[in-house]
């Protein structure tokens, strides 16, 4: 009893502080109106039995997923149900991958669409001086083809510089390159001019369009013949031609030959206009030259005829070109 009694005090005995020291193994009693808290880590002897179990268990759940197929149901259940919580946790990550790669690409973008625009530019103007070098060729090509009409000798040249009046041009071809007063000039598409002036390594050539200009001319249609003389605004005309020849609009004028100083058969121009007055004894004749005299930037220097001077080339100042026949004309009506 007295034991007892002496265990009982024991445990009711305060404390230095005021408080009744708590006996080993049992809780602290909580005073009158505190709050209990539990504590933190509770003493709990089968804690450690637990864990060992679940160890266990998962080494027998490990080994049997490992070696058999019982569990792929309950995995393959676990999964689909453990999915959606797999995406929602993923999904910031993804949300920064695809950000980040947005801005990656579009900054490549911007670099590839500068570097073509770049290359645009380059190619544009390769394309621009290889358009000029088709053009050029283009026209060679065709100044090719006109000498296969030539039988006489041949020289390309270039315009240098051109004048209006008188209506000349400048070749780069002089007496160095064989070329002589009184030669005729070609381009692609006809009768150019004829060289009035050399030096040693230019000439000067008067256009057929000048009106101190003639050449002797044919109809391709009828044999018909005339003489083609500048005429204004760039044209020509065609000098005495009876009213009563047969030259109509659209007949194709080509030189005749006569006189040797221009090779027969080129195209000099087309009728534009014919305009016959019964009261004049001459019809008025409008052609259009055929060759580009303003485009036309090579030309054909045909050393062809003889050599002569200006005032025997061929020009309007004199009385008459010089022919090896006479032209053919007609009696113009008698007027009442």
């Amino acid at each position: 009893m007295a034991a007892a009694r002496r265990s009982r005090i024991s445990k009711a005995t305060p404390t230095c502080c005021g408080q009744t020291e708590r006996a080993p193994g049992r809780s602290r009693p909580t005073p009158p109106g505190a709050v209990a808290i539990n504590p933190l880590f509770d003493q709990d002897t089968n804690a450690s039995f637990k864990l060992l179990g679940w160890l266990l268990a998962s080494v027998i759940l490990i080994a049997v997923d490992a070696n058999t197929a019982l569990l792929a149901p309950l995995r393959a259940t676990l999964g689909t149900v453990v999915a959606p919580f797999h995406l929602v946790a993923h999904a910031p990550y993804r949300l920064t991958n695809h950000i980040v790669e947005v801005a990656a690409t579009r900054s490549t973008l911007l670099e590839r669409n500068a570097l073509l625009e770049r290359e645009l530019l380059k190619m544009q103007g390769a394309m621009t001086r290889y358009q000029a070098l088709h053009v050029e060729n283009a026209r060679l090509r065709e100044l090719l083809d006109s000498t296969e009409r030539v039988e006489d000798d041949v020289l390309i040249a270039e315009l240098v510089a051109m004048s209006t009046s008188p209506q000349e041009v400048v070749l780069d071809k002089g007496e160095l390159h064989q070329v002589a007063v009184g030669n005729a000039v070609i381009d692609s598409s006809g009768l150019f001019g004829q060289v009035v002036e050399t030096t040693a390594f230019t000439s000067r050539v008067l256009l057929i369009t000048d009106p101190t200009h003639a050449v002797p001319v044919r109809v391709l249609r009828n044999d018909v013949h005339a003489i083609a003389v500048g005429g204004s605004g760039g044209q020509l005309r065609l000098k005495d031609v009876a009213i009563s020849l047969d030259i109509v609009e659209g007949d194709e004028l080509v030189s005749s030959g006569l006189g040797g100083r221009f090779p027969g058969g080129y195209p000099v121009g087309v009728v534009e206009s014919v305009s016959r007055d019964p009261t004049e004894p001459f019809a008025d004749i409008v052609a259009e030259p055929s060759a580009h005299l303003g485009r036309s930037e090579q030309v054909l220097i045909v050393a062809a005829g003889d050599a002569g001077t200006a005032d025997d080339a061929g020009v309007a100042d004199a009385a008459e070109p010089a022919t090896d026949a006479p032209l053919p004309t007609a009696e113009p009506e008698a007027q009442s």
